[in-house]
């Protein structure tokens, strides 16, 4: 396992320590989660962008467009 050092703010730091003392988990495992968790997230952003790219280049032939507004539609509302 390896160290990693970093400055936070006032805000951040005492953010850091009361979710520490609230939920009895060391410092070090709430910055892993809220690593994975913006992982996760932009993952998530990526997979959409990519989703409405493909669905916009099936939208260049005019048959396709009713899907295409379907599919925005459904995914605006999973995945948002």
């Amino acid at each position: 396992m390896r160290t990693y050092t970093i400055r936070l703010d006032d805000h951040f730091f005492e953010l850091l320590e009361n979710l520490s003392r609230k939920t009895g988990n060391p410092k070090s495992l709430i910055v892993k989660r809220a690593l994975l968790l913006y992982k996760r997230e932009l993952e998530k952003q990526e997979m959409l962008k990519n989703l409405i790219d493909s669905a916009r280049e099936l939208a260049e032939d005019p048959e396709n467009l009713k899907d295409l507004e379907e599919l925005e539609g459904t995914v605006a509302n999973g995945l948002g």
